[in-house]
């Protein structure tokens, strides 16, 4: 009887197997990117149908980052590389896909233009700033060309992921009014950052990013006097610094300007729950 029973679970087990072949004999798509916003768009996207790696981890700077023999290891079984342009990648990219010519390398900041101007590279980032997924525009953006790579890898799941797609695109879409909302309470459109991350998030949102680091280099004693009588001026109440960074400078200048040091990271995994939390952050500065 319970011979019978087992033999009956594997018939119905194997009929549904062959049922829905897409579902069930697809293996994931081994996937790398560069930084931990990314492998949450990708999961967004991709769902079970993707396996994400992340080379630097959090706590980990993209401008210093090395990866180690056993990332690298990594990288041999992965299928798709989806780059953003962070630093690291600028010695790296050439050398991976040396490595690795099977990889796909799919450039996600490539689909923006580098329109970034900035007439004073202290109050904004050059036209070379990584950092373009603190805007929730480009990343809707680069939401779009991660599904079409998906889809042309797994063309059987390309409904699967175009309804991911659009689930993630509303998320942001309403991402963009709750930041819109929280900014709009404040008159005052400056804020104080030690790196100039937030650039793209302060072109979209009307807001002017005054930074102490300059061009990637700490000031020197004649910048940091000018920064401290900036922020007086201006009233700087709070100047947002990130984990990946030391804190000495930034804490020396609140102390000389009468004001505090919160810490914002745009590297944080939670995309969206990270995005409102740094408006608040930046519109409680603001008041």
């Amino acid at each position: 009887m319970s011979r019978f029973f087992t033999i009956g679970i594997f018939i119905v087990g194997l009929i549904h197997l062959l049922s829905s072949p897409d579902k069930c004999w697809a293996k994931p798509i081994p996937v790398f990117v560069s930084i931990v916003p990314q492998k949450y768009f990708v999961e967004r996207i991709g769902g079970d149908h993707v396996k994400v790696e992340v080379m630097v981890k959090p706590g980990e700077s993209p401008a210093t980052f090395n990866p180690n023999p056993k990332k690298m290891s990594l990288l041999s079984q992965a299928k798709l590389y989806f780059s953003i342009g962070v630093p690291f990648e600028t010695i790296w990219i050439n050398r991976i896909q040396s490595i690795h010519p099977n990889m796909q390398l799919v450039p996600l900041h490539t689909t923006h233009k580098n329109s970034e101007t900035g007439h004073d590279s202290h109050h904004s980032h050059s036209s070379r700033d990584p950092h373009i997924w603190t805007s929730p525009a480009r990343v809707k953006v680069m939401a779009q060309k991660i599904k079409d790579t998906l889809s042309r890898i797994q063309p059987g799941q390309e409904k699967y992921f175009a309804a991911n797609l659009q689930v993630f695109s509303n998320d942001l879409d309403a991402l963009d009014r709750d930041i819109r909302a929280i900014l709009s309470r404040n008159e005052n459109r400056r804020f104080m950052v030690f790196h100039p991350a937030w650039s793209y998030f302060a072109k979209d949102y009307g807001l002017e990013q005054v930074s102490i680091e300059e061009e990637g280099k700490e000031p020197g004693p004649r910048m940091l006097q000018k920064i401290i009588q900036k922020g007086k001026r201006l009233g700087i109440k709070v100047i947002f610094v990130q984990k990946q960074f030391s804190l000495s400078i930034a804490e020396n200048i609140a102390k000389m300007i009468g004001a505090t040091v919160r810490e914002i990271d745009p590297l944080a995994e939670d995309y969206l729950e990270n995005m409102r939390r740094t408006a608040k952050a930046i519109s409680g500065a603001l008041q």
